[in-house]
């Protein structure tokens, strides 16, 4: 995934490091976003669709550091997860978790060192192929 090309189409992004992963740190570089300490003290807006949080973290340290449950109230949030070990050993098991949390799979970075991962709240759900006005909602068939 080209991640420069993602985020220069976003405004307002953060990143936030809970490793010092100086390879997917560099897939940032080219831009200055504001760096966050933590999400506890991040000033969420609710009602903003513009915030982007960037986190970067491998495996261990996004499982222990409680980022699932703190970042409530986020509408986009791209997960930079480091290819360490322990996520080449488990890969279907940690591709589930993130898929359970919401996040969909947009492939490796641009220097295949981490995987993207992405929440977005405007496309959660893909509407499925029979919601839509040719199969409910057509009145010529009403009559039958």
């Amino acid at each position: 995934m080209d991640i420069e090309k993602y985020l220069k189409n976003k405004s307002n992004v953060r990143v936030l490091k809970l490793v010092d992963d100086g390879d997917l740190i560099g897939e940032l570089d080219s831009c200055a976003y504001e760096y966050i300490v933590s999400l506890d003290n991040y000033k969420k807006n609710v009602f903003s669709d513009n915030e982007l949080v960037v986190i970067i973290a491998d495996l261990r340290t996004m499982i222990n550091s409680g980022v699932f449950k703190n970042n409530y109230g986020l509408h986009k949030i791209m997960l930079l997860i480091s290819n360490d070990d322990e996520f080449k050993n488990n890969i279907t098991t940690h591709m589930n978790m993130f898929f359970g949390y919401g996040y969909k799979y947009y492939g490796s970075s641009n220097n295949n060192k981490g995987q993207v991962f992405i929440y977005d709240i405007s496309d959660y759900k893909d509407n499925p192929d029979w919601l839509n006005n040719k199969n409910w909602a057509n009145p010529e068939l009403w009559e039958k």
